[in-house]
């Protein structure tokens, strides 16, 4: 095998991984962005078990979170290495609004016990 040969079989090697890679990657956000979806409605079957009246807060950051998550998985839709970054960039305002939402729900049912 010439050096040549053996350069482009090496190209050709790189490019298969790097395909790899860009398809685990997507799966990965993918497999992120259902998580997310999970434990927000996970959160919202939490509001209506708590038999309580989901304050206007919790409503609206269930409703952020809802949005972060629809605006994620349309970034998906999107060319792999740009979607990969943005959701990666995403990712982190629907966790902080998952916390958010949670602090709410522990709250109201804080105020429900009085």
């Amino acid at each position: 095998m010439t050096p040549e040969e053996r350069i482009e079989r090496l190209e050709a090697q790189l490019e298969r991984l790097e395909r790899k890679e860009a398809e685990l990657r997507r799966q990965l956000t993918e497999a992120q962005l259902d998580q997310w979806k999970a434990r927000i409605e996970d959160l919202e079957v939490q509001a209506h078990l708590a038999a309580m009246d989901t304050s206007d807060k919790v409503r609206e950051l269930l409703d952020q979170s809802r949005a972060r998550w629809r605006e994620a998985k349309a970034q998906l839709l999107r060319p792999t290495e740009i979607a990969s970054d943005v959701v990666e960039t995403i990712r982190k305002g629907i966790e902080d609004g998952l916390d958010e939402v949670r602090k709410a729900l522990v709250e109201a049912k804080e105020l429900a016990k009085r």
